[in-house]
């Protein structure tokens, strides 16, 4: 694993642990880390999702840990992720710490 993969990854599994938390508040669907995006999109079919004042989807947090806990713990991804793709700032940004 090269240098830049396992920074990638690092932050990954520190995003997916911060939304595990469960002081981890709702987040709207455009603060996720773009590549996660449809994967979470496609964990919320059915699910109940509500807007802010500015209009943008936001997702319940015991929502968002489900859908991270899938990712850890269960299924994972659905389609293989290249962590070359991974914006790890945008990753880190995301984190709740």
């Amino acid at each position: 694993m090269t240098s830049a993969s396992r920074t990638a990854y690092g932050a990954l599994r520190d995003y997916l642990n911060s939304l595990l938390s469960p002081t981890h508040p709702d987040q709207a669907l455009d603060e996720v880390p773009a590549a996660l995006r449809p994967e979470l999109e496609a964990f919320l079919r059915g699910k109940t999702a509500y807007q802010d004042e500015d209009g943008r989807h936001v997702i319940y947090a015991h929502d968002l840990a489900a859908w991270a806990s899938d990712l850890v713990y269960g299924a994972g991804l659905t389609t293989p992720l290249p962590l070359a793709t991974l914006d790890v700032a945008a990753l880190r940004a995301a984190t709740v710490r």
